[in-house]
């Protein structure tokens, strides 16, 4: 282990079978559990200070994302946390996960106040800093009727913010991935703490 490595703030270190374990709530069919891979990573902390997580995330999209934290982490992008949702503190639950500004991938769930599985449910999407980067929801005249975390404040110079013309927004798009920032209010939501991929 190097010595960065070493001196690095532990935010996540599981073991794989308790990452992997189901959602008593909602298991998820084996083949989903199976196409998933545990990345571990590397990103600089609101504290200044080297940090080391883990995300869960599809096995066809994993190096995208390895190539997200390598840059974010060369740039200096700050992030809060790097936590599976699995881990006891969050228990599956993505409110809870973005209240404490948790950035995560994999969760067997549905789209939130839909019936349509979220594409985290197959492991192709993944959240950064959801307090920096809210997701918010629209009625049909354009009125925020909901955001998440309720008490996150999008500004855009705030570090650990994600924009349209953010060299990790940039980086992602060109690999493929849609960015929930580019949705519009008509569109009933924008999500910009969220990316996404479809295989």
């Amino acid at each position: 282990m190097n010595e960065s490595l070493k001196n690095a703030v532990i935010d996540s270190d599981a073991a794989k079978e308790d990452i992997l374990m189901q959602n008593p709530d909602r298991p998820a069919p084996g083949h989903i559990l199976n196409s998933q891979d545990i990345l571990e990573v590397q990103y600089y902390g609101f504290d200044g200070a080297l940090h080391r997580g883990q995300i869960v995330m599809h096995k066809d999209v994993a190096r995208d994302v390895e190539v997200f934290f390598k840059t974010a982490l060369a740039m200096g992008f700050p992030l809060s946390k790097v936590i599976p949702i699995s881990d006891k503190k969050y228990a599956w639950d993505d409110v809870v996960s973005c209240n404490d500004n948790n950035s995560s991938g994999y969760n067997y769930r549905l789209i939130m106040g839909t019936d349509r599985m979220s594409k985290h449910a197959s492991g192709l999407a993944f959240d950064i800093n959801p307090v920096q980067n809210i997701y918010v929801r629209y009625d049909e005249n354009m009125r925020e009727i909901f955001r998440l975390p309720k008490e996150g404040v999008y500004d855009k110079d705030a570090a650990g913010t994600l924009t349209g013309d953010h060299p990790l927004v940039t980086l992602m798009k060109g690999l493929g991935w849609d960015w929930g920032g580019d949705w519009k209010p008509q569109s009933g939501r924008i999500d910009y703490q969220h990316f996404e991929k479809t295989i």
